[in-house]
């Protein structure tokens, strides 16, 4: 799977992490905001579609090779 994190989000005020990437059961690219616990898992707390900004640097991340 192709995606961009950003671990922490440089826009979360909380340290949350910014998931970025093609979903196949949506069919589009979505953004997934998550926040880890003391023990390291990862929860959910938000996700909508990728647009503007978000888009593009999924988009020209994967042109250069830069998916985590």
């Amino acid at each position: 799977m192709d995606m961009v994190a950003f671990e922490p989000d440089p826009k979360s005020r909380v340290g949350a992490a910014r998931f970025v990437g093609r979903s196949r059961s949506a069919g589009r690219v979505l953004v997934v905001i998550a926040y880890r616990d003391l023990h390291g898992d990862l929860h959910g707390v938000n996700a909508w579609p990728a647009t503007g900004a978000d888009l593009k640097f999924y988009e020209e991340g994967l042109d250069n090779g830069q998916d985590d």
